[in-house]
């Protein structure tokens, strides 16, 4: 089985994958079991790709260890009592078994789906790409070291066992091409053209200004000031983190302050006010009873108050320079739960006007930085042929 492209984002509470144009999510509950238990763990077989996307049970020795280690990935493992450690805390995605387990699961799942013989378990991955976030970039002497042994994690072959009953196999994938670029600034890519690689109408817009690309993610802001006309960042100063108020551990405090008898983890919470936020009516139904619980204000309060807090924050670190035009693209996967939060903040501070002028929340925000890496991996795909023919 040949795979041309596969772009993936590593995040802190879902892992996002486009393989040959094909995107997927899984979420990062990783839980290592032993092997006794994988033994025995299903008492059923499964027949269909999506089933089986619900019961991924991977085994693998891990790179520079000897020992074979056994996971549960994504849903099936939600619901196993360490699945959430690490959504609210920072992890260092070059060592952290995470992102390559994940990985190893959605290879497993794009080929569940997409095989045509599953005996074909010889898989080659042409041109692999993902990211790192600033906060662990800046860690390193340079951006390039983190991004080269980041990298060098999956330019490699790998060797994997599924164990879910009827998906049972052994796959061998070889990854001929592995880059590793910046969360955040890939996302330019993404407000310049479409992932038909068309220009989108409103990139003039970017021409004559600075762009602030301000990536919220679950454990970590981002920010990158970017040149006019949507340019690559000019230097290390460029990239800036915003430290201290972790989205995550936000809404977990709400959550332990306000309703720990109605969401027992992180996780449960974080997904109810995904599910709701578009709405912002945020109304609990017990499912056994019909009851109904509405916790609108609160957490719509505790969105402002974050939104407020992050803002002045951002001010800090990149503030509105007096001489030239800055715009501001909110992203990441928490930027649409802000959006309205963000807006009604910054129109306070700056008016309505402006506000819709210079701050934007794309409709895709949650996916910038991913297709952002898939525009890029077409792009430079097909300059290789170009340059080959």
């Amino acid at each position: 089985m040949k795979i041309t492209r596969f772009n993936k984002d590593c995040g802190n509470s879902v892992d996002m994958n486009i393989i040959d144009g094909y995107q997927f999510d899984l979420l990062t509950n990783v839980v290592e079991i032993k092997k006794e238990v994988a033994n025995s763990f299903f008492t059923d077989s499964i027949s269909s790709a999506e089933d089986f996307k619900k019961r991924i049970l991977i085994s693998t020795v891990m790179p520079n260890e000897e020992e074979e280690r056994y996971f549960l990935v994504g849903d099936i493992a939600a619901s196993q009592q360490l699945a959430n450690n690490h959504i609210n805390k920072l992890h260092n995605k070059i060592t952290s078994h995470i992102p390559y387990v994940t990985f190893l699961a959605a290879i497993a799942y794009y080929h569940a789906l997409k095989a045509e013989d599953m005996a074909d378990t010889e898989i080659e991955i042409n041109y692999f790409s993902t990211m790192l976030p600033i906060w662990l970039l800046k860690k390193s002497a340079t951006f390039g070291d983190a991004q080269t042994a980041m990298a060098d994690r999956f330019a490699k072959k790998h060797s994997f066992k599924i164990h879910t009953p009827g998906f049972s196999n052994e796959l061998e994938v070889t990854v001929k091409e592995s880059i590793c670029l910046k969360e955040g600034e890939v996302a330019r890519f993404s407000l310049k053209k479409d992932l038909q690689l068309v220009d989108r109408k409103d990139v003039s817009e970017y021409e004559y200004a600075e762009t602030v690309i301000v990536d919220i993610g679950g454990g970590s802001t981002d920010v990158v000031i970017l040149p006019e006309g949507l340019k690559a960042a000019n230097s290390r100063e460029s990239f800036q983190t915003i430290e201290g108020i972790p989205y995550l551990a936000h809404i977990d405090k709400l959550r332990k302050e306000k309703f720990p008898e109605l969401f027992t983890d992180l996780r449960t919470f974080d997904q109810f006010i995904v599910d709701n936020h578009e709405s912002r009516e945020f109304v609990l139904e017990n499912e056994n009873t019909g009851a109904t619980t509405d916790l609108t204000q609160q957490i719509n309060q505790s969105l402002q108050e974050y939104a407020d807090i992050l803002l002045a924050k951002l001010n800090d670190v990149a503030p509105p320079p007096a001489n030239k035009v800055r715009k501001y693209v909110y992203s990441g996967g928490v930027a649409s739960i802000l959006e309205v939060a963000i807006l009604e903040s910054m129109s306070e501070k700056i008016g309505e006007e402006r506000t819709a002028k210079y701050h934007k929340v794309p409709k895709d925000s949650r996916y910038l930085n991913l297709y952002g890496l898939e525009i890029r991996s077409l792009g430079y795909i097909k300059k290789k042929k170009a340059v080959k023919n």
